[in-house]
Formats: C-alpha cells, structure tokens, sequence
C-alpha cells in the first residue's frame, strides 16, 4: 500500500545538506527546488504533479540531500524509498511506469537547465488562471508562452513501456485528477498559415468555451482564432471547468 505525504504551503520536504532515503513521487500541489553552491543561490525550479523530488536518495550512493524542497501549495506525494522501489522493480510492471517517467521527466528538466539559454525569447501570449482550479494549475503564477504549440492536457501516467516511450508531446498546462474528461492531449494554442494565433480543441464534442461561447460542438468549428487581447477558455466539467485567460499582445 502506498504511503502518501500531505503537505502545506511553506512546508520543507527536504533540505539542502539534510540526510534523506525517499523520493517524493507528487500526486497534487507543486513543490520549488532550490539549490546552492558555494553559499549562493545557483537555481530554483518548480515541480508539480507526476514529477519527482529527491530521486538521488534512491541510488543509495550519497544520503545527503542537494537541494531544499519546499511547498509552493497545499498537495500529497507518493514517499518512494529503496524498499518501495525494489517491491516495484520485482511486481507488475504496469506499477513501476510512474516512477519511471518521472526520472524521465526529471532527467529531461535537468539537461534543459543545462543547455538552455533565456535570450530574448518571443512571447507570443501570457496564460493566467482565471478560477481558483486553473490558478492551482499554474502554480497560482501567469506564465509566458514562447512556444508553439502550447497543449492542455491531463497528467495521466504511462501504463506500459511502450507509452513511457511514446513520442507524444507532454502538457505544457498538465491537469489532474480530471479522469477521462480531460484528455491528454485536450487544446492547443497554435499559429495559423499567416502568422497569427489559434485556438484547436482537440477532442470534438468535449465542453470548451472561448468568450462566453461555445465552439468543438454540434456544428461549430474545432478551431477559434485568437485575436489581440484577452480571451477567456473555460473546458472541462461543465459544473466544475477550468477557466484561463490567455493574452495575446
């Protein structure tokens, strides 16, 4: 049975130095990793669900943690020690996937802060949570979409190898305990033949509002375009949605 860990803004899962076995496998909330070297702050990063904190404990190698974890939000995590992760090695396959692609995940995010370089890049438009389930979603944050395309979609972990290696694009926005009324793959902001910005829901007949109108039913397009300014989508459960605003400068 697994043991979960809930956690409350401000709590420190783990910190910088500290002696630490388990890994924290998030289920819900976000969590800020910050690291330092030398006495000065070298980087912070935020992970949220099915992303993992602390992995390094699971190689045995060195106990000592390398970064302070703490909690940006409230949320619960999967505690994965070397005892839980043998017992996963050695059971059904189909139980290790989560774990395995978020190192993968984790691994990816760490090469990125390697190679990446922030010069100057092009904001094609800001998204901030307009409820309380899309701020939560955002990490109560706006952010700064500069790239194309830009996809909502669920946090659904793989079930089998062949998913874990699926070419697939991630969510760039990953939703939660949504079951199968968000899909993986759910809307995307795209560019249009000339230039411009589009909005594409990618499951015809799924609920999604754009300003107070419905499109991807009936009769409807699938896809709006987005002219300059800010637009509303609200997608999901009907009686529960999220709702985001996107602006476009």
């Amino acid at each position: 049975m697994a043991r979960i860990l809930e956690f409350h803004k401000g709590d420190i899962l783990m910190a910088q130095g500290s002696e630490g076995e388990a890994a924290y496998l998030i289920q819900d909330g976000w969590l800020e990793v910050d690291r330092k070297q030398h006495g000065k702050r070298r980087f912070t990063t935020k992970l949220g669900p099915g992303e993992i904190a602390g992995e390094l404990a699971l190689t045995g190698i060195d106990k000592k943690r390398t970064a302070t974890v703490r909690a940006l939000t409230d949320g619960c995590a999967e505690i994965i020690d070397r005892g839980v992760l043998i017992r996963l090695v050695n059971g059904p396959g189909n139980r290790l996937m989560p774990l395995l692609s978020a190192l993968f995940c984790r691994l990816q995010e760490s090469l990125g802060q390697e190679t990446e370089e922030n010069t100057g890049k092009k904001v094609y438009a800001k998204l901030s949570g307009s409820n309380d389930k899309a701020k939560r979603a955002l990490c109560n944050q706006s952010y700064d979409i500069t790239r194309l395309p830009w996809l909502f979609g669920a946090c659904l972990h793989p079930v089998s190898v062949t998913e874990l290696f699926r070419s697939n694009p991630e969510p760039d926005v990953k939703l939660c305990s949504e079951g199968r009324k968000i899909r993986e793959q759910h809307i995307r902001i795209e560019t249009t033949k000339d230039g411009g910005l589009q909005l594409r829901i990618l499951n015809h007949g799924d609920f999604c509002m754009l300003n107070d109108e419905r499109f991807g039913f009936g009769t409807t397009a699938d896809v709006v375009p987005l002219a300059a300014g800010r637009h509303n989508i609200t997608f999901g459960l009907p009686a529960d949605p999220y709702s985001f605003f996107i602006t476009i400068p």
